[in-house]
């Protein structure tokens, strides 16, 4: 028998011998009465009973333990059972909890009650917790329910089997079937968990779930195996969900999926708004869109923040990264791959500028015509338009790839939606470079029109390779496109430098600006402008021209104000402009001899041709070389013809000159007859002479001193003794 069983018993029989007294006062001496039939007892094992009671426990000054009843009875086995129980818990702290059923039994030390028939725990805070049948034990402070349970607080309300109560740390526990609803101010579910167990500490502001969790959070569904939710203070919403293994998010306003090991979901203190993601292995996320496709991102690690309206207005991703961009506009979409990504945006807008670092590398789909592109660098800082990269700048070790086109520079400006890249090279660091059809370019800059394959470029320095596999025809002409302009050879390679080029692919002609000089082995052409037209195998220089040719037949050099070579005429030509009108002779005069008379005026330019033909001078000068080799065939000359040789000069208005007989046919204009000087060398008893003959038309050989005059054969002694010319005395 417990002490306070024994103390109920001791205050009866008090009160029966103090009411005994007082009858006895009352009335005098009483006649002893006959001895009452014993009363008999509705359950021979019941000790005791009592109807409206009230147990208590104190533990120094304060109460912790309260106990009320309707009725209770005491068994011979030290067991009791009660009515309508009640039993109030203080805690040091405040809190208040209280327990109520049906029925209760207690064991024989009365520690341990199982109550049975609408079991409720109400605790101070409004947290109320409901069962059909429970235990409670005192010593512990903890309720155990064994079958179905539900709770409720505020906002949150729940289910389950299973349960347990831990009264001294606040902690309900959901063995098996958890199940956890929030709802709004007007008791609209928001988020509803579903778990194979549950704990909600409420000291700590947590609820915790394993198993197959599954959340519904508006329009979100979530899917893990294991998640934390860190409540409000009056645990009742949401503010943090942390996720563990196999996480899954799908549906939203602001994203449309999200996938790792590892999700951080961080809302706004009143639930509604979820403001921060951290995903961490494998993480994967893809934002809402109005289009059946989206961008996404992805990385072993995203750290993703989000504005009120949902837009995602920073993105941080690490290790792995990933970014994949759906066709949008101009834009053919494509994906960025790096080890490091951080972007930013606005609130409305999304993100609109990213950052990419170390092991950069972007792909872009075949666009219409077109094949596949990559760009690899070190780094990328992109602009972002919705989908669309509006602008991107590579920057470190770039190289831009095509199928016929590859580029590298230290940075390029890559514009999709203009189909346009720019490679520089700032500060002096590195130079950018192109190649295409066999031309190799290194500049400053170099921007490229990719739809159009045009290409621009400063401070040039190109390379023109033979085309592999392709070689002359018949005629000597180039067989293909791109390959080599006709006056170089065909099987090595040449280089043209300048200021600026301008090339279009389709047309294979490259135009070359300021200081332009093309060189192969010996052969070179400068100019202030070069022009190559690979695909009719073409060459023209302009202004201040300059030219040395390695031809089979001997070097030949030139100068000329333009220099011209069609490919298929197999000609070189070099002409010049006038400085002003001719003044005292047409222009189809000839030029006078040395130490004739000259006209009052001449052209102040020719062009001039230096080789095994001698030293020509005229307006105009046509090599023609052979049709399938690079020796000189024949050379016209035309207006103001001057040619100098080792013994002889001429002077007219045309030459010709066949390379294989090395003859020499020039003629004079209307009444100026052609001259043609010769010169003696001195010997010992014959000093230096030196005669001249004039006609119509001389031919004569660079072999003998033959001369034709008019077609008509002449000798020596027909020609006139003249003084030399101070530049014959050599």
């Amino acid at each position: 028998m417990t002490a306070w069983q024994r103390r109920l018993r001791a205050m009866v029989a008090i009160f029966g011998i103090a009411v005994a007294v007082v009858v006895y006062l009352s009335i005098g001496t009483r006649r002893t009465p006959p001895r009452p039939a014993p009363v008999k007892r509705l359950d021979e094992k019941v000790t005791a009973e009592a109807v409206g009671g009230k147990v208590q426990q104190n533990r120094l000054t304060a109460r912790d333990f309260q106990m009320s009843f309707e009725k209770v009875q005491f068994n011979e086995d030290g067991s009791s059972t009660w009515t309508k129980p009640r039993i109030t818990v203080q805690k040091s702290d405040g809190r208040t909890f209280v327990v109520t059923a049906d029925d209760a039994r207690s064991g024989p030390k009365q520690k341990q009650k199982e109550l049975t028939g609408h079991v409720k725990l109400v605790a101070s805070d409004g947290f109320e917790m409901t069962a059909d049948q429970a235990t409670h034990s005192e010593d512990d402070a903890i309720v155990r329910v064994p079958g179905a349970v539900l709770f409720k607080k505020g906002h949150m309300s729940g289910s389950g089997t299973n349960g347990t109560f831990d009264q001294n740390d606040d902690i309900l526990t959901i063995a098996e079937q958890a199940a956890v609803t929030v709802v709004d101010d007007a008791g609209h579910p928001t988020t509803e968990f579903a778990s194979g167990s549950a704990v909600l500490d409420r000291t700590q502001h947590a609820l915790t779930l394993d198993m197959h969790v599954h959340v519904v959070r508006g329009m979100q569904i979530i899917d893990t195996d294991h998640s934390s939710a860190r409540l409000n203070a009056n645990n009742d919403v949401v503010t943090y969900l942390e996720l563990r293994g196999q996480s899954r998010v799908s549906g939203g306003s602001a994203i449309r999926s999200m996938s790792a090991r590892d999700i951080d979901m961080d809302y706004s203190e009143d639930g509604r708004t979820l403001e921060r993601v951290v995903l961490n292995g494998h993480a994967e996320v893809t934002p809402t869109s109005n289009g059946e496709s989206t961008r996404s991102m992805a990385a072993e690690s995203l750290d993703v923040l989000l504005a009120t309206d949902g837009s995602i207005v920073n993105a941080t991703g690490r290790e792995n990264v990933r970014l994949d961009l759906p066709p949008s506009g101009e834009s053919p979409g494509g994906r960025i791959t790096a080890r490091t990504m951080d972007a930013s945006g606005q609130e409305g807008r999304g993100l609109t500028d990213a950052r990419f670092t170390d092991a950069v590398e972007y792909r872009e789909p075949a666009r219409k015509g077109a094949s596949p592109r990559v760009v690899r660098a070190r780094m990328l800082a992109a602009s972002l338009d919705g989908d669309a990269v509006k602008e991107a700048v590579f920057t470190g070790n770039v190289i831009f790839e095509e199928d016929d086109l590859k580029a590298s520079a230290p940075e390029a400006r890559y514009q999709p939606a203009m189909n346009a890249i720019a490679l520089a090279a700032p500060d002096g660091g590195g130079v950018s470079h192109v190649t295409i059809d066999q031309i190799e370019i290194d500049a400053k800059r170099i921007n490229v029109a990719l739809d159009s394959r045009q290409i621009s470029g400063t401070q040039v320095k190109t390379t023109l390779r033979p085309k592999p596999a392709t070689s002359r025809g018949s005629d000597g002409r180039a067989s293909s496109a791109n390959n080599m302009p006709g006056l170089l050879k065909q099987d090595n390679a040449a280089n043209v430098n300048a200021d600026a080029v301008e090339y279009t692919s389709a047309t294979g002609r490259a135009v070359y600006k300021g200081n332009a000089r093309l060189f192969q082995g010996s052969t070179s052409i400068s100019g202030d402008t070069v022009t190559v037209d690979r695909e009719h195998g073409d060459l023209t220089a302009n202004g201040n021209v300059r030219s040395t040719l390695d031809l089979e037949t001997g070097r030949v050099s030139g100068s000329g104000d333009e220099i011209r070579y069609v490919d298929a005429a197999r000609t070189v030509t070099y002409s010049v402009g006038l400085a002003g009108p001719t003044r005292g002779r047409g222009a189809g005069s000839p030029a006078a001899p040395p130490g004739g008379r000259r006209g009052s005026a001449e052209p102040v330019h020719v062009a001039q041709v230096k080789g095994p033909q001698g030293d020509l001078h005229a307006e105009r000068i046509d090599v023609v070389l052979a049709s399938s080799e690079n020796r000189m065939e024949r050379l016209e000359a035309v207006t103001g013809v001057t040619l100098t040789m080792e013994t002889k000069s001429a002077f007219g208005s045309r030459l010709t000159y066949h390379a294989e007989s090395e003859r020499y046919a020039i003629s004079g204009a209307g009444a100026v007859l052609a001259t043609v000087q010769s010169m003696t060398a001195a010997t010992a008893t014959t000093p230096q002479s030196c005669r001249e003959m004039k006609g119509r038309t001389l031919t004569f050989s660079k072999a003998n001193d033959s001369i034709e005059v008019d077609g008509n054969d002449e000798t020596r002694t027909q020609m006139r003794n003249i003084s030399c010319p101070p530049s014959a005395s050599r």
